[in-house]
C-alpha cells in the first residue's frame, strides 16, 4: 500500500449507525476514532443458523453489524472493506505511465452494506470505477451494474472509491462482485470475483438498558428496556422492528414482543439456580429470518448481574413458654434482614418449626408458628428460615432461633378398688400416673365426698402416694352413703386432677378380677372383658349373682365414657362380654346397685389397639 493511501485510511472517520428515524440515510453522521469497549458496545451479535433457538449459541460476533448509532450519507470508511483483497496497488502500478489500474481491498462499506468500497491505484489518476454484482442464489441470478463511484479517501491515483447506494439491487442476499477501473491514460483493469458481499437488513439498537446493577433482597427483578429498528441497506431507510418476539434468559427463559415503535420493556424475576448463586447472566436476543430461508441469531443485550446475600435473623417474642399437657407449642416473632447497616423487617420469608409447622412472614416480618402435635414432655423447639429450595429466600442467609417449652403434665388418678364395710371403713386402692409416662412419687391426694356426686364436694383428708404412685389404705367415713373421689391439687410440673368417683350405700359391692384383653390387640379383633361381681357379706366378699354389669369405654384423649353394653353375671358372679377393638382406650366394668347395695366399679384396664 502506498504512503498516501495508508495515510488516507488512517485519517478516515469511523462509521457507525446513529439513532435516526425511518427514512433517514444511515450515512448522515460519522464518528471518528471510537473508544468503546467491545465488551459493552451496543453492537448486536449474530450468527446464521437454519433453526432458531431460545438459547444464545454463537460466541464470536460477526462483522458488518449495526450499532446503536446510525450513519450519515457518503461516509468515509475507516476500516478496509470486507472481501478478498487484491495486491497492494502501490506495489504494482509502474511509474512510467504504462501500467494499468491495480485493485486493493474490495467489499461492503463496514458501516453500511448498501455501499460498495474499492481501493484502487494506478500510474495515473483513476477516472472511472464500476462494479457488477451477481446474485449467488436463485434459479436465474440477476446481475446489476453499479457506476458513479466517488473518491472518498486518498488521491485519484491511489485512493478508496465508494459507490452510490445500491438501490437497484433486486433483493437482499449474497452477491458476487466483479470490479473494473480505468485511468486517465486509458488503461482498464477488471477483477472478476473480487469479493462476495451480503446485503441484508440489519437491526439497530437504541437506549438499551439492563438494571439493577446488583441483585439483592431489595432488588429481585431484572428490568430490560430499549428500542429496536431495522435498517434497510438497499433503501437506506430505518423503521421500527414491531411485533418481534424477544427471548430473555435469566436463569430461566422468558419471552416478550416489541411494541409498534420497536420498543420493549421487560420485567423478570429470576429464580436463582442454587442456594449459593453469586451471579445471574442475563441476555436478550431474537432470531431474524434471512432471504435464503435460514435464521440469524441476534444478541440485543447481555449483562452478568452479581448476587449479594443479606444476613437474616429471627427474634422470638419469648425464649420459653409453659403450657398444659394437651395444648400445642406455639411461637411468634419477627424475621429481619440486614441492609445498608440497618435491620429491616422481612416479609414473605418461609419459616419452619420442626417438620410439620410452616408459615410465611407477613407485614412487619411478623409470624406465628404452631406445632400440630401435642408435646408429651419438656422440649426445645427451633424456628428457622426454610431450607426448602423452592421456598427459601435466595437473597437471605439462613438463620434460626430456639425456645423452651415447659409442659405441665396431666395427672391420671385411678380409684381402682374401694368399699365401705359394715363398720363404715372406706378402703381405697389405686394409682396415679402422668401424661409424660412418669410416675409422680410421694404425691399428695385428697379424699372428697359428695352426696349426689355432682356438687358439694368436701375434702375429708389427704394421704401421700407411694414412690411408685400407688396407694392402698383404709379410713373411717362418718357418712357411709354417698360419692367419693380423689383430688390432686397440682404443682409446677403437674396439673390438678380428679379420679373417677365411686358411690357406696351401706352394703358394699365390688367387681374383682376385671380384665380387658388381650393387650395389645389388633384393630378389628375381639376384646374380651371378664370379671366377678361380689357383695360384702359381713366381712367377706361373696358372689353377687344374677346382677347386670355394664361395660364402659373411654377412648384415649377423651373425657367422656361410652356404654358399650351389659352382661348378666352368673350365679357365681362371673361375667364375660366381648366387643370389637376399635381404638386405644380404657375399659371398665360397673355394677349399678339398687336398694341397700353400693355401686361397684372395676379396675380400669387400658388396652392398646394396634
Amino acid at each position: 500500500m502506498s504512503a498516501a493511501l495508508g495515510a488516507a485510511l488512517l485519517a478516515a472517520p469511523t462509521l457507525a449507525y446513529a439513532d435516526g428515524g425511518p427514512g433517514q440515510d444511515p450515512a448522515a453522521t460519522a464518528t471518528a476514532n471510537p473508544t468503546t469497549d467491545p465488551a459493552s458496545a451496543d453492537t448486536p451479535t449474530s450468527a446464521p443458523s437454519g433453526t432458531p433457538s431460545d438459547t444464545p449459541l454463537p460466541s464470536d460476533p460477526p462483522v458488518d453489524e449495526p450499532s446503536d448509532t446510525p450513519t450519515s450519507a457518503d461516509p468515509t470508511p475507516s476500516d478496509p472493506p470486507s472481501g478478498e483483497p487484491t495486491p497492494d496497488p502501490s506495489s504494482h502500478a509502474p511509474a512510467d505511465g504504462t501500467g494499468a489500474p491495480v485493485f486493493g481491498s474490495v467489499g461492503s462499506d463496514p458501516s453500511d452494506a448498501g455501499f460498495l468500497t474499492v481501493a484502487v491505484s494506478s500510474d495515473s489518476a483513476i477516472t472511472e470505477v464500476s462494479a457488477d454484482l451477481t446474485e449467488l442464489h436463485g434459479a436465474a441470478p440477476a446481475t446489476v451494474t453499479v457506476t458513479g463511484f466517488t473518491l472518498v479517501s486518498g488521491t485519484p491515483q491511489d485512493g478508496v472509491w465508494r459507490s452510490p447506494r445500491m438501490s437497484q439491487l433486486p433483493s437482499y442476499g449474497s452477491y458476487d462482485v466483479t470490479v473494473s477501473a480505468q485511468d486517465s491514460d486509458g488503461d482498464n483493469t477488471t477483477s472478476a470475483h473480487a469479493t462476495t458481499v451480503d446485503v441484508e437488513p440489519k437491526p439497530v439498537f437504541a437506549d438499551r438498558s439492563i438494571s439493577p446493577a446488583v441483585l439483592d433482597v431489595e432488588h429481585t427483578h431484572v428490568a430490560l428496556s430499549g428500542r429496536i429498528s431495522l435498517f434497510d441497506p438497499i433503501t437506506g431507510d430505518t423503521s421500527p422492528l414491531a411485533g418481534q418476539t424477544l427471548s430473555v434468559v435469566a436463569e430461566y427463559a422468558y419471552s416478550a414482543v416489541t411494541a409498534a415503535d420497536g420498543s420493549y420493556a421487560i420485567d423478570v424475576a429470576p429464580k436463582l439456580n442454587g442456594d449459593n448463586a453469586t451471579s445471574v447472566p442475563v441476555s436478550l436476543s431474537f432470531w431474524i429470518a434471512n432471504p435464503d430461508g435460514t435464521n440469524t441469531y441476534v444478541l440485543v443485550d447481555s449483562k452478568t448481574l452479581p448476587v449479594v446475600l443479606s444476613p437474616s435473623r429471627i427474634r422470638l417474642d419469648h425464649s420459653s413458654v409453659q403450657i398444659k399437657f394437651g395444648a400445642k407449642a406455639s411461637s411468634s416473632g419477627v424475621v429481619e434482614y440486614l441492609y445498608d447497616g440497618t435491620w429491616r423487617p422481612a416479609k414473605g420469608v418461609a419459616l419452619d418449626m420442626g417438620y410439620y409447622a410452616t408459615t410465611t412472614s407477613g407485614t412487619g416480618g411478623r409470624f406465628t408458628l404452631t406445632d400440630p402435635y401435642i408435646p408429651y414432655d419438656d422440649a426445645t423447639f427451633t424456628v428457622e428460615t426454610s431450607s426448602d429450595g423452592y421456598l427459601a429466600d435466595p437473597y437471605l442467609t439462613a438463620s434460626h432461633a430456639q425456645f423452651k417449652v415447659d409442659v405441665v403434665n396431666k395427672t391420671s388418678i385411678c380409684f381402682c378398688s374401694s368399699w365401705i364395710d359394715e363398720y363404715s371403713d372406706l378402703h381405697i386402692q389405686g394409682s396415679m400416673t402422668a401424661s409424660n409416662g412418669k410416675v409422680p412419687p410421694n404425691h399428695r391426694l385428697y379424699l372428697q365426698q359428695s352426696a349426689d356426686g355432682k356438687t358439694g364436694w368436701k375434702s375429708l383428708g389427704w394421704f401421700t402416694t407411694k414412690s411408685d404412685g400407688t396407694f392402698n389404705l383404709d379410713g373411717y367415713v362418718a357418712v357411709p352413703k354417698g360419692y367419693w373421689r380423689l383430688y390432686s391439687a397440682g404443682s409446677s410440673d403437674y396439673q390438678p386432677g380428679y379420679s373417677n368417683s365411686v358411690h357406696f350405700n351401706r352394703t358394699a359391692t365390688r367387681i374383682t378380677g376385671f380384665n380387658a384383653g388381650p393387650e395389645p390387640v389388633r384393630k378389628g379383633h375381639t376384646v374380651t372383658t371378664t370379671g366377678t361381681l361380689q357383695r360384702l357379706s359381713g366381712t367377706k366378699w361373696v358372689a353377687f349373682g344374677k346382677q347386670r354389669v355394664y361395660i364402659l369405654f373411654q377412648a384415649k384423649g377423651k373425657k367422656s365414657w361410652t356404654q358399650l353394653g351389659s352382661v348378666k353375671a352368673d350365679s357365681r358372679g362371673h361375667f364375660t362380654a366381648r366387643f370389637t377393638a376399635k381404638q386405644d382406650g380404657t375399659w371398665v366394668g360397673v355394677y349399678l346397685a339398687s336398694g341397700s347395695y353400693v355401686d361397684a366399679e372395676s379396675y380400669h384396664d387400658y388396652v392398646d389397639v394396634r
